[in-house]
């Protein structure tokens, strides 16, 4: 259930954080989220392996979600190098700190979400080997002594990837392995990168002295 709660709780700041409050992301990322969140009720309520139709509409849901935050981290990026009306300051600096909290937030889980479904066939997959190579390579699967002798990445293993990429812009304790996992982390840090660097230096720009 943890995919479902960190879903959830990226889902909140933008449905409840007031549209006047933030800038980003666009109304389709939390409704992308919420048909993802249903299907992840769906497949957590039915025991046993995931069906074999159910993954291509995982992964298609994801890929989408991945799409929509990335245009919400664009049409931040937009937001930030447009002028500042005067009289707007104090509003404008609220806005694209909590904007950018969301859009990186959200960065973080939906891209957890992905790299824990595609690394090794997925969960199920992983479980039984279905795949002869992983897409990352884990500290507890490298080194022995570090995890159990069948020990597999989770889901908050996965989370935790996802958020060190944001904050370095590189890996740490995981490699990526394969072209799609290499491709994927560094669309997440240009991402989160874009964000954070454009936002900061806006900030510090539009603040008084």
């Amino acid at each position: 259930m943890w995919p479902l709660t960190a879903l959830i709780l990226v889902i909140l700041p933008q449905v409840l954080v007031p549209e006047g409050m933030r800038e980003g992301p666009p109304v389709i990322v939390p409704v992308v989220e919420g048909c993802v969140a249903l299907v992840l009720l769906a497949v957590a309520a039915k025991p046993g392996p995931v069906p074999r139709g159910a993954r291509p509409l995982i992964l298609t849901l994801f890929a989408v979600l991945m799409a929509a935050n990335t245009a919400a981290a664009v049409r931040l990026v937009t937001v930030v190098l447009r002028s500042t009306p005067p009289g707007e300051t104090q509003r404008t600096v609220t806005q694209l700190l909590v904007g950018a909290a969301i859009v990186l937030a959200t960065n973080v889980v939906t891209f957890g979400l992905f790299y824990w479904q595609i690394d090794g066939g997925g969960p199920d997959g992983r479980l039984v080997h279905a795949k002869p190579f992983p897409d990352f390579q884990f500290p507890q699967t490298l080194t022995e002594g570090l995890g159990p002798a069948n020990w597999q990445p989770r889901f908050l293993d996965h989370l935790y990837l996802a958020f060190t990429n944001v904050t370095a812009f590189s890996p740490t304790d995981t490699m990526p392995l394969t072209h799609r996992a290499k491709g994927l982390m560094a669309i997440q840090s240009l991402i989160s990168l874009s964000v954070i660097g454009l936002v900061l230096s806006r900030v510090i720009n539009i603040l008084p002295p």
